[in-house]
């Protein structure tokens, strides 16, 4: 099978179930919120559907490495179909509740720990190496559009609807996109030592491989890094909209979709345009281009513009830096990392990544007491692009001291 077709099988499928997953979320919050009225219970949902997934995915790669990842991308798919289909049905039957609802995220989110370290391993696998770059910002695009397209879907099926209409939907998409994955052809790896050895071994393994490469972990550190600052800036983002001139959910929501439409269209100028051999450059150029977007809107709030249009620029800048920097890690850490490891470091990535978004939420939430939002994107922006500039001079040292390592290796041998 060729294997453009099995990427757009997977591409697909991913498609379906992330436009699906967008509505869900959205009738979910308003669900939660109409019930209870209380933001605290929506805080509790949102920590469940965090929460596992953060702490399964510090061991989850090494299934992921272990069996075959075929039969994890679909049957994680097929069990989340299946959960929320269950919502439904409770929702329908008026048995549905807060409780229940926490219980199903928990499920989902474990079900992700498997689930979001498997594509992107399963990548490499289906693509070749000149070609990966493009196939990550394919996977971005899907993103971005899903989260552009999904909550107008969702309000509006809501709206027309109502809420189990939605759940519904939901859970056909994750059977649908089940169903794009049960014709990909994924070539078997070779047998490895996460094969034959005991998962607690395996997950150790995974561990000792990544502090070998150090490369990875200024890498997985740049992961942090850059999922911190997109947990700061939906703090932030909403703060910023109310001080200016206007409405502020009017403002909320213009920043929101020119966020959004950035976001795509980097992606799709990646697809079309290769930056391959270029990724280290970009990971930290776009590091660095969201340090100065952090500045540039400090600066636009510390000289007292109010109106919202200024703002736009740097929002756009800052949403094609973030996916310039997402599409370039992904692929560094698919070239870098031998594939019958790459599980259990995506799962490790996953995990710190999707980690350090509530982290920032809750950092950046306490500093907004004591901090103007204009003065704390300053101080930002002065922070990240000085450590752009250092970690890539670090990993850059690192680089030529591995690659004349292996020269010595293979001379020796």
């Amino acid at each position: 099978m060729p294997m453009n077709r099995n990427l757009n099988l997977l591409l697909s499928g991913q498609l379906v179930s992330q436009i699906g997953d967008k509505l869900y979320l959205l009738a979910l919050s308003l669900w939660v919120l109409e019930i209870t009225g209380s933001p605290a219970a929506m805080g509790a949902v949102l920590f469940a559907s965090m929460a596992p997934l953060v702490l399964f995915g510090f061991f989850s790669g090494a299934f992921v490495d272990r069996y075959n990842r075929k039969n994890i991308i679909i049957g994680t798919d097929i069990f989340r179909g299946f959960i929320i289909a269950a919502v439904a049905v409770a929702y329908y039957m008026g048995a549905l509740n807060v409780g229940w609802v926490i219980v199903a995220e928990v499920l989902l989110s474990i079900n992700a720990a498997f689930f979001n370290p498997a594509i992107p391993s399963v990548i490499p696998q289906i693509v070749t190496e000149s070609n990966l770059t493009k196939a990550n910002s394919k996977v971005q695009f899907i993103a971005g559009f899903s989260n552009i397209i999904g909550p107008v879907l969702g309000g509006a099926a809501v709206i027309a609807f109502d809420y189990g209409f939605v759940f519904v939907l939901n859970a056909a998409t994750f059977l649908i996109s089940a169903g794009f994955e049960c014709f990909l052809n994924i070539p078997r790896l070779n047998p490895s030592g996460a094969a034959t050895q005991k998962i607690g071994a395996s997950v150790l393994a995974g561990y000792r491989y990544l502090l070998k490469e150090k490369r990875l972990l200024i890498i997985i550190f740049m992961v942090a890094v850059i999922h911190f600052f997109v947990g700061s800036i939906q703090v932030i983002m909403p703060v910023l909209a109310s001080s200016l001139a206007g409405h502020g959910a009017g403002n909320l929501g213009l920043l929101q979709a020119v966020f959004g439409a950035g976001s795509v269209f980097m992606a799709f100028i990646i697809s079309i345009h290769s930056i391959h051999k270029k990724e280290v450059i970009m990971l930290f150029t776009g590091v660095g281009v969201i340090g100065f977007s952090y500045l540039l809107l400090g600066i636009l709030g510390i000289f007292g513009f109010r109106l919202v249009f200024p703002y736009l620029f740097p929002f756009v800048c800052l949403s094609c830096a973030l996916v310039l920097a997402g599409t370039s890690f992904q692929t560094i850490i698919q070239q870098t990392t031998a594939n019958e490891f790459s599980g259990r470091v995506f799962a490790i990535v996953s995990s710190v990544g999707n980690g350090s978004i509530p982290l920032a939420a809750l950092i950046y939430g306490i500093l907004l007491t004591y901090i103007d939002h204009a003065g704390l994107l300053f101080i930002s922006g002065t922070i990240l692009v000085p450590m752009s500039i250092g970690f890539y001079y670090v990993y850059g040292c690192l680089n030529r001291r591995t690659e004349t390592d292996r020269r010595v290796e293979k001379f020796e041998g």
